[in-house]
This record gives structure tokens, C-alpha cells and sequence, in this order.
């Protein structure tokens, strides 16, 4: 089963009369009517734009309660041309009598949409361009950068003397090779012992100086 609206060729969805597309869309109140809701349960053709409050015109509001033809010439600016109430877009004129930009490209009268070209002439690689635009360069035959330039010498300094201040603190244990000395000439519960011992007058030295 397809979709209820028209134009639509996508199948509905299970124990439903819209797709997944249309799934949250309505349907207009008009009998017969395949189209989706506007305003006011109706669609486009049967209410759902105010129409053109000039008897006779059938055409939707686009300034005010007018159409762009009906509109009063203080509110929308037409177009230069005698005998033309279309509205104008570039130069003074509408787009029929020359009111807008075509493409840069030779022989191509097309309305220019992005950047001076139509929408089958614009380059293809400007998202490419514009990302590598974007990234910051750097000559080839330039020197390396100094990291250390980016940090100010009061923080060098006061890196460097937190080093120098961490360098004259004593050492938590003796030095290995004076424990290899002991481990090699005697038992291994006398070394334990001896460690125990340094460790001891190590701590008590520490609390002494605090």
C-alpha cells in the first residue's frame, strides 16, 4: 500500500495510511483532497494561506492581506519597467526584465544562487577549499618553533626552582648498592633487621628537622 498524499510513492507504514516521511503530518479536511495540512486543517489550495483580499484574486498573501501584485507600492517596491507590477529584486527591475545576477559561467543565463553561479556550475570543491582555507600554514623552509617562547620566564623560573627545591631533599632509602653489601655477607632475616633499622633513624632524623 503507498501513501495517502499525493506525489508520494513511499509505502505506508504497517496498520497506517501515511509513510514514515508523512508520519506526523495531516491530512486536509476537504473531501478527496490528497494533500497535507497548512492551517487550520485545510492545505494550501483549499484555505489553509489567507487569499488575496482583492475580489477575484485567488492568488495567497505575501504583504499583509495582498498579494505581491495587489500590494499597496508603499510597502513592496515594483518593478521599473512600464506596465509591470511585478515586484522588483535587483537593479529596479523584477526577474523577467532583468532584476537579478545570472551565472558567471559563459552562456548560462541561469539564476546565480551561491557565490556568482547557478546550482549546476558552482564549483564542487568549495566545502573542500573552505576547510583547508581554514587550517593554519606554515613555509616549509621555516624553523622549528621554540615551545619555550610560549611560556613566560616567571613560570620557567619557578619550574626550575621547584626542581631545585625537590632535588635537596634527602633520599627516602639508602642507596641500593650498600644494600647488596649487606644482602651478600649476611643472613637474609639480619638484613630485614637492618633495614628496619635505617628506615627508624631515617623517619626520627626527618621529625627532628621539622
Amino acid at each position: 500500500m503507498k501513501c495517502f498524499f499525493s506525489g508520494c510513492s513511499n509505502e505506508a507504514e504497517v496498520d497506517s495510511w501515511k509513510c514514515t516521511f508523512h508520519f506526523r503530518r495531516g491530512r486536509c479536511a476537504v473531501p478527496d483532497c490528497r494533500s497535507q495540512v497548512y492551517a487550520r486543517h485545510l492545505c494550501v489550495r483549499h484555505g489553509g494561506k489567507r487569499q488575496c483580499q482583492v475580489d477575484g484574486c485567488m492568488q495567497n498573501c505575501r504583504v499583509g492581506l495582498f498579494c505581491t501584485r495587489h500590494s499597496p507600492s508603499d510597502i513592496i517596491r515594483l518593478c521599473s519597467e512600464d506596465g509591470c507590477n511585478m515586484q522588483a529584486h535587483l537593479r529596479g527591475k523584477c526577474f523577467r526584465h532583468g532584476g537579478r545576477r545570472e551565472c558567471a559561467v559563459d552562456g548560462c543565463d541561469t539564476l546565480a544562487r551561491n557565490r556568482g553561479f547557478c546550482a549546476k556550475h558552482k564549483p564542487k570543491d568549495e566545502p573542500r577549499r573552505k576547510a583547508e582555507d581554514a587550517l593554519p600554514t606554515r613555509p616549509r623552509d621555516a624553523e622549528p618553533r621554540d615551545r619555550r617562547a610560549d611560556f613566560p620566564s616567571s613560570s620557567i623560573s619557578n619550574i626550575l626552582g621547584h626542581d631545585r627545591s625537590m632535588r635537596q631533599l634527602p633520599p627516602l632509602l639508602p642507596p641500593l648498592h650498600t644494600l647488596s653489601m649487606v644482602a651478600s655477607s649476611r643472613p637474609h632475616s639480619t638484613v630485614l633487621a637492618d633495614v628496619a633499622s635505617l628506615l627508624e633513624d631515617y623517619y626520627a632524623g626527618s621529625n627532628r628537622q621539622h
